[in-house]
């Protein structure tokens, strides 16, 4: 079976970089057409530059890299430097940006890469959903030619930006509620499922003596392993839909300007999601182990 072409809108960003590298190690399942910067857990310079590093460490200059919004729709940005670092990577030892941003936009580039799909194409959204959103609003076209949005975002058990709103959602809750409702299959990966992959420091370390340039990366990362592979838990589903359990819902957004905002809440009617509800840890990992432990 040929790989699915995939788009990856990211914000890196600790765990976007593991999901990421884990991805570009994944060239039978997946590939990656296209990475679009989106502002979230740095700002859009960081996380921009941060996507040229990790292109330049995979190899893969010949991947696009498009500068997305700098902002969210409505709300202004919330950063989280103090978990992911000044520059977004925690000091991890990663080459230098190389080659230029490509043009157009980000919004723009995911709008003709969709159209010029022979197939279906699957985008992950492992950031806010501000890029993803404004190109469904500007092409709803693009809907028939998507084959899955799997988001990574939401809970049915509390936030961790606030007591009701996961960091993704809260950031851009419009961008949000304009996927969920967009009519693609939209599957939300949340901290329902995401709380239970963090890694020991034994895996941490068995990882890193496996010597390779991703395995060394994702474990200088964790260096303190105090912190959850949450975007991982996306392309992990979409290399192996086995090890994570969904099932369907129908996802609101809370988008009034209130203390529950950006929360995400199961209500009656037609499904719009499938919502990862349980995760195969064990399997998860050894996933991760085998893909970056490749030479």
């Amino acid at each position: 079976m040929a790989p699915r072409p995939l788009i990856i809108d990211a914000d890196p960003g600790k765990d976007d970089a593991v999901a990421i590298l884990l991805a570009l190690a994944s060239p039978e399942e997946l590939d990656v057409v296209m990475l679009g910067a989106a502002a979230g857990n740095v700002g859009l310079d960081h996380t921009t530059a941060n996507l040229l590093r990790l292109r330049e460490l995979a190899g893969r200059t010949d991947i696009p890299v498009h500068a997305g919004c700098p902002r969210p729709i409505m709300r202004t940005l919330a950063t989280v430097p103090h978990i992911h670092g000044a520059d977004g990577l925690g000091g991890a030892e990663l080459p230098p940006p190389a080659g230029a941003v490509s043009e157009p936009h980000a919004v723009a580039a995911l709008i003709e890469a969709v159209r010029a799909s022979p197939v279906p194409v699957t985008i992950a959204g492992i950031a806010p959903l501000t890029n993803i959103a404004v190109a469904l609003v500007m092409a709803p076209d693009i809907v028939g030619q998507i084959r899955e949005i799997a988001v990574m975002g939401g809970s049915f058990s509390g936030g961790n930006i606030t007591p009701h709103a996961t960091f993704n959602v809260f950031n851009d809750p419009h961008a949000a509620d304009i996927v969920f409702r967009c009519g693609a299959p939209v599957t939300m990966i949340g901290l329902d499922v995401t709380r239970n992959t963090m890694p020991t420091r034994e895996w941490c370390e068995q990882l890193r003596a496996t010597g390779t340039p991703f395995a060394k990366v994702v474990a200088d990362l964790w260096r303190e392993p105090t912190a959850f592979m949450n975007d991982a838990c996306v392309i992990a589903h979409l290399i192996a839909p086995d090890l994570l359990r969904c099932e369907p819902h129908r996802i609101a957004i809370e988008t009034d300007a209130c203390e529950e905002i950006g929360r995400t809440t199961s209500v009656a009617g037609e499904p719009n999601a499938a919502v990862a509800t349980g995760i195969d840890r064990e399997g998860f990992f050894e996933l991760l182990m085998d893909r970056l432990a490749r030479p």
